[in-house]
C-alpha cells in the first residue's frame, strides 16, 4: 500500500493491529485512493479480509485525511501570510536580470552543459544566503545535496576569502549542511525523510535547499522501455517537484536545483504540416532558451516545401565571430604573400631579363573561397525531465559556454602573432540567461568565473 508515500505521518503505519491488512494491500495492489473511494464491502472482497477490519481502517484513514485537509487549508489573515522574498547572488548585474535575486517559496532551475558554471553559481548562493538583510541576504543556513560528487569545500573557502563582505559578516561553511546521494533510492530517502526532519528541527533557520543535480540519478535509473514507463516517470517527476514545492512553501525557503541537458533531434512529421501556436513543438524553443533563429527553424521545419527549410539555412543567424577570424586570416595571408611578392620582384630586378620570372599574384584565394557563409548551429539542447518538471518552476536559468573571437582578432593584430596554435584565435564566452521567470522578463547577461565566483560583465568589460 502507498500509505507511506501519501501520508507518512499516519499513526496507522505504526499500529500492529493493521499490519496484516497493510500486507494484503501491498499483495493485491490496493491504494489509499481505493480506500477513500470504494465501499468497505468491495474492499473486503478484494483484500480477502473481514469487513469489520476494513471498515474500521477506512474510518480512521478518512478521519486522518479530514484533519490533514483542515490543517492545510486553515484560513490565515493576510498580515500573517509570508510572501516570497529574494536574496542576492552577490552580483548586481545578475540580481537585476533576475528581478531582485533568488526568490523563496518556489523552485529555481539552473541548467546548462558541462563546465558552464552551474556548480559555481550554486556554491555562491549557499554563501550569499547567509548575509544579513541589509546586505541583500536573508541570514539563513543552506542544505546542499550533491549527486555527482562531494561538495568542493576548498573552492568555497577560496570564494569566502576573496570577498571581504563575506568575511566581515561571518559567512562560514559551518552554516552549510551537505550530503551526497549515491543512487536514486538514497536521493528519495533524503528528500522524503531526512530533509523534512532536518527542516522541522531547524525551526526556520534554513532558507535555501540546493540539489546538484536533480536529474543525475533519474536519467540513469528510471526505466524507459515503453509508454507505461514513460507515464510512470512523469508521475515520479511530478511527485518530486510537488514535495520540493511543499517544503519551500511550508518553511518559507528557496529551492535551487541544477539540471542536465540532452540532445533533442529535429521532429520530422510523416507529412508536411503548418505548426499551430498551441502545439508543444511550436512553443518548445521559448521554454528551453533557444535563439530566435533556431526557434524559427524548428517551427518551419515540417511546413510544405515551397522552400526546402531542411536544406536552406538562410534563416539561421550568421557566425559573426567565425567570419571575423576567417577574414582576418585571409587578410594576414594576403599581406604576407604581397610582401613575399615584393621581395621576389626586388630580387629579380638584379638578375638578367632571361631568368626573370613573373611575380606571384597578391592573392591565391579563388573568389568563391573568400566568401564566408557559415551559420550558427541549430539549437537542439533541452533540459531533462521535460514539461512535467518545467510546469513547477518559478524561474529557469540557462548558463551557456561558447566561444568568440579573441581580442587579438578583434583588434586586427593577428599579423603580430608568431605562434601556430589556432586556439589563440578564440576566447570563452559565458552567458547567463533568464529563460522564464515569475519575477522578471527574459534577459541575458555575459559573465565570467573568477576566484570571487560568478561575476557579470557590464559595459566596456564585454
Amino acid at each position: 500500500m502507498d500509505l507511506y508515500d501519501e501520508f507518512p505521518q499516519s499513526f496507522l503505519l505504526c499500529d500492529e493491529g493493521f499490519t496484516p491488512l497493510l500486507d494484503a494491500c501491498r499483495r493485491y495492489q490496493v491504494s489509499v485512493v481505493d480506500f477513500l473511494t470504494l465501499s468497505s464491502k468491495e474492499l473486503a472482497r478484494q483484500l480477502q479480509r473481514s469487513i469489520n477490519e476494513v471498515t474500521k481502517f477506512q474510518e480512521l484513514l478518512t478521519a486522518e485525511y479530514d484533519d490533514q485537509l483542515t490543517e492545510f487549508n486553515k484560513v490565515k489573515p493576510i498580515s500573517e501570510v509570508e510572501g516570497p522574498v529574494s536574496f542576492t547572488t552577490t552580483d548586481v548585474g545578475i540580481d537585476e536580470v533576475l528581478g531582485g535575486g533568488v526568490y523563496t517559496h518556489g523552485i529555481t532551475e539552473i541548467f546548462g552543459e558541462s563546465s558552464s558554471g552551474k556548480s559555481q553559481l550554486l556554491m555562491q548562493l549557499c554563501l550569499s544566503v547567509q548575509l544579513p538583510t541589509d546586505m541583500g541576504g536573508i541570514k539563513g543556513k543552506c542544505v546542499y545535496i550533491t549527486t555527482e560528487g562531494d561538495l568542493p569545500t576548498q573552492r568555497l573557502a577560496s570564494m569566502i576569502s576573496a570577498r571581504d563582505e563575506l568575511v566581515r559578516y561571518g559567512v562560514s561553511q559551518e552554516n552549510i549542511y551537505t550530503v551526497t546521494c549515491c543512487d536514486l533510492i538514497n536521493q528519495e530517502h533524503i528528500l522524503n525523510v531526512q530533509l523534512p526532519i532536518l527542516l522541522e528541527n531547524s525551526k526556520g533557520t534554513i532558507k535555501l535547499i540546493i540539489v546538484d543535480s536533480i536529474s543525475h540519478h533519474m536519467r540513469v535509473e528510471l526505466p524507459s522501455r515503453d509508454f507505461k514507463d514513460h507515464q510512470d516517470n512523469r508521475f515520479y517527476v511530478d511527485q518530486v517537484a510537488e514535495r520540493l514545492l511543499d517544503l519551500a512553501n511550508k518553511h518559507s525557503l528557496a529551492v535551487v536545483v541544477a539540471n542536465q541537458v540532452s540532445d533533442r533531434p529535429l521532429f520530422e512529421s510523416p507529412e508536411p504540416y503548418v505548426a499551430e501556436l498551441t502545439d508543444y513543438e511550436y512553443q518548445l524553443g521559448w521554454w528551453v532558451g533557444w535563439k530566435n533563429s533556431s526557434i524559427l527553424y524548428h517551427q518551419k521545419y515540417n511546413e510544405p516545401k515551397g522552400v526546402d527549410y531542411r536544406d536552406n539555412e538562410d534563416m539561421l543567424s550568421d557566425d559573426e565571430d567565425g567570419k571575423l577570424i576567417h577574414d582576418e586570416m585571409v587578410r594576414v595571408e594576403n599581406l604576407s604573400r604581397t610582401k613575399a611578392a615584393k621581395i621576389t620582384v626586388s630580387s629579380n630586378e638584379k638578375t638578367s631579363s632571361e631568368d626573370r620570372r613573373p611575380a606571384p599574384r597578391s592573392s591565391t584565394f579563388p573568389p568563391h573561397k573568400q566568401r564566408f557563409y557559415k551559420k550558427r548551429r541549430v539549437d537542439r539542447r533541452v533540459p531533462t525531465l521535460g514539461l512535467t518538471w518545467a510546469n513547477h518552476l518559478s524561474t529557469r536559468i540557462l548558463l551557456s559556454k561558447t566561444y568568440k573571437a579573441s581580442p587579438m582578432i578583434r583588434r586586427g593584430e593577428l599579423h603580430l602573432y608568431k605562434g601556430s596554435d589556432p586556439l589563440m584565435f578564440w576566447q570563452v564566452k559565458r552567458m547567463f540567461k533568464v529563460v522564464f521567470s515569475a519575477y522578471a522578463e527574459s534577459k541575458e547577461i555575459p559573465f565570467v568565473i573568477t576566484k570571487r565566483g560568478v561575476e557579470s560583465l557590464l559595459g566596456d568589460d564585454w
